[in-house]
């Protein structure tokens, strides 16, 4: 449970920053909302797939 909350942190730090950054390229805010979001959530399932295929023993 606490790996998962790792990598639930990282991921919203990342969201964040990738939403700072775009709302930096003069984006209008809800496109850096979602944007951030987007990104958060691609790299939860990132790290999903990877225990995915840790479990299974090919990583």
């Amino acid at each position: 449970m606490v790996l998962w909350g790792k990598r639930l942190g990282v991921a919203l730090a990342y969201g964040a920053l990738a939403g700072v950054v775009s709302r930096l390229w003069h984006d209008t805010w809800s496109d850096s909302l979602a944007f951030g979001i987007s990104m958060a959530v691609a790299m939860l399932g990132v790290a999903l797939a990877m225990g995915i295929r840790k479990r299974a023993g090919k990583g």
